[in-house]
């Protein structure tokens, strides 16, 4: 009986995944970052995970899925990933561990492979996570400023190998719901600088690439009644990382993110997000903080103004229409500075769109999503993804 039940399970992932799979290429949709495929294996696995923690019964489980996708910068990309669930210990509350893996090529020669331990211990009171990647991707580099202007000569390419290890212990600071330490390894180089005039000058920090070690702490308080799709509640996360001098490099980043949810109806609801990001010293340009991409300001090519500084706030409302499909409409404002107190309101840049939606996974209420953003002086983009964009 277990073993029909498991095939039958993996047929539905396949027919679901090959769904979400014809729908990319039925809308004929291109996100403007190269990594958006991160955030869809991510949510796949994610909810394979929950599958599995429903069907596992503490056993081991193992799960592929392939995904195909194109954008303007890597062209047309197809990839696959898998993940492997396990139990470290038999006491009844664990959580179940993990180890996923993926990879894409694209037509112009874009690649990457990523791996992502996340293993709970100690009845979940450690938990430790090392996501990694290597990858050769295609990217845009528009100046560092809130006026930085518009350049046809803009791309140039990178290798990079990123590893970031978070453990996470009990919580001993501001009552928060998680707190942990954080170590941040990252090796960039510019491989080919495609003539952007930019990067060809000494002046900008990181025109070389190199590399970076920081290390750091981070807070969770998180009250929303679904992760995917919340009704109500918060989340708010602080991060604050330091990296010495290895390469150069000297500076110190600082992240908060923040968001709430209200529902006026079950499932028709306000979501709000307020999110900043700051560096203080010599950070490289593909560090700084950035605006625009798939999931804040959309409408913007991901990096179109970059700066020591961002802030932005944005407001969705979301609902169900008809039956699984549904309904969004949004709008932000943000801007980057030097500094906090250098942020320009009189330049600020605004954001707004509309987007759909299709439930393709009720129980833990799961969206694929198709936004269309309009950013002001002409910026637009269109996104594809699998939950909300916050």
């Amino acid at each position: 009986m277990k073993n029909v039940l498991a095939e039958n399970t993996f047929i539905l992932r396949v027919q679901i995944v090959s769904g979400v799979l014809f729908s990319v290429f039925w809308l004929q949709v291109g996100a403007q970052n190269p990594n958006i495929t991160d955030t869809l294996s991510d949510k796949i696995i994610e909810r394979v995970l929950k599958d599995n923690h429903d069907l596992s019964d503490k056993k081991k489980s193992f799960n592929g899925y392939p995904y195909a996708f194109y954008t303007p910068e890597s062209q047309f990309a197809v990839g696959a990933g898998g993940i492997f669930i396990s139990y470290l210990g038999t006491s009844a509350e664990l959580k179940p561990s993990k180890l996923g893996f993926g990879g894409y090529y694209s037509t112009n020669k874009q690649y990457k492979i990523s791996l992502s331990p996340e293993l709970y211990l100690l009845r979940n009171k450690l938990y430790i996570s090392a996501p990694m990647s290597y990858g050769f991707f295609i990217n845009k580099f528009w100046g560092i400023g809130d006026d930085a202007p518009n350049n046809d000569n803009a791309d140039y390419s990178q290798k990079t190998f990123a590893v970031m290890i978070g453990v996470q212990i009990p919580p001993w600071l501001f009552s928060a719901d998680r707190t942990g330490i954080i170590l941040d390894y990252n090796y960039t180089d510019i491989v080919d600088k495609k003539g952007n005039e930019l990067l060809l000058s000494d002046s900008i920090n990181g025109n070389s690439g190199g590399k970076l070690l920081g290390i750091g702490s981070d807070l969770v308080w998180d009250s929303r009644d679904n992760i995917f799709f919340p009704n109500n509640g918060a989340y708010q996360y602080f991060k604050l990382v330091f990296y010495p001098d290895v390469d150069g490099y000297l500076f110190s980043l600082l992240e908060l993110d923040v968001k709430g949810f209200v529902a006026v109806a079950p499932d028709h609801v306000f979501a709000m997000n307020f999110y900043l990001q700051s560096t203080t010293g010599d950070a490289p340009f593909y560090y700084l903080p950035s605006l625009g991409g798939p999931k804040r300001m959309r409408g913007y090519f991901s990096g179109r103004y970059r700066d020591n500084f961002y802030g932005m706030m944005q407001l969705e409302y979301r609902q169900y229409i008809w039956k699984r499909l549904g309904f969004v409409a949004f709008g932000g404002v943000g801007n980057v500075s030097n500094s906090m107190i250098e942020y320009n309101f009189n330049t600020m840049k605004y954001s707004g769109g509309v987007g759909l939606r299709y439930l393709f996974n009720k129980k833990q209420k799961v969206n694929l999503r198709m936004d269309i953003g309009l950013g002001s002086g002409g910026n637009h983009g269109i996104y594809f993804g699998i939950q909300e964009a916050f």
